[in-house]
């Protein structure tokens, strides 16, 4: 597991909503500026997701932001929280999978 996604994960396990642990697992060593966004404010979907999509654009890789959409729905079959909450996973799964996710990109795999 990555440092990122081992934060991540930890900061959602502490009770923090998924955009939040995936923001301040990055925003330190990325230096972002901003806030995470509400989940579910765009169309119900995930927040870490959202999440996932605020970062690349902060970090100048919004050109791969469709990509890293087109992966999530692959790996997990919806982008919306309500469907991925029937699925068989938590939202600690979904942050941490982001986490990989954006790190992937960031490394230019």
């Amino acid at each position: 597991m990555s440092e990122f996604e081992d934060k991540a994960r930890e900061l959602k396990r502490c009770g923090n909503n998924c955009s939040v642990s995936l923001y301040t697992a990055f925003k330190e060593k990325l230096g972002l500026r901003g806030v995470a966004p509400q989940p579910r404010s765009s169309e119900g979907q995930c927040g870490a997701l959202l999440t996932a999509k605020k970062i690349l654009e902060e970090t100048g890789y919004a050109d791969k932001i469709d990509a890293l959409e087109s992966e999530f729905v692959k790996r997990f079959g919806y982008s919306k929280c309500v469907d991925l909450m029937s699925y068989d996973r938590r939202c600690v799964d979904y942050v941490g999978e982001c986490a990989k996710m954006i790190e992937e990109i960031l490394k230019g795999m």
